[in-house]
């Protein structure tokens, strides 16, 4: 740390440097219990154990494939945590757009309107989403 000398009329800064002797010189990159690269929210590819255990009963039970399933539970799961997240409507609209095309071949115009559609249910479904994490299920 520098510190300016009063004695100096032109304000120039000391080259007296105090260094705290207790101070240990860090190491390059993450420094430990760095959690930085953390991914959470949509965005993770894992889920918890009861996100798991909900995304298999929708799975077997209602008969919807497992990808609509984990987008189902990733969306449910990270509009509780921020109801008004736009960017998470877009992924998960492009999600299921880019899912359904692929499986029912559709064209440019199709894809269109289908995320337009979607993504217009999943922001009215964000508004009616409660704040608490009891909310209903998407």
């Amino acid at each position: 740390m520098c510190y300016l000398d009063e004695s100096n009329p032109a304000g120039e800064a000391s080259q007296n440097l105090t260094v705290n002797p207790t101070q240990v010189k860090r190491k390059r990159g993450g420094q430990k219990g760095n959690r930085n690269a953390r991914k959470h929210g949509f965005f993770s590819g894992t889920l918890s154990p009861a996100e798991t255990r909900q995304m298999w009963n929708i799975t077997n039970l209602e008969g919807v494939d497992p990808e609509i399933a984990f987008i189902r539970v990733k969306l449910q799961s990270s509009l509780q945590h921020d109801p008004g997240n736009r960017r998470v409507i877009r992924e998960a609209s492009r999600l299921l757009v880019k899912w359904y095309s692929a499986d029912y071949q559709l064209d440019a115009t199709d894809r269109s309107y289908l995320k337009t559609v979607v993504e217009n249910l999943l922001e009215i479904a964000s508004l009616r989403q409660p704040a608490s994490p009891q909310g209903s299920q998407i």
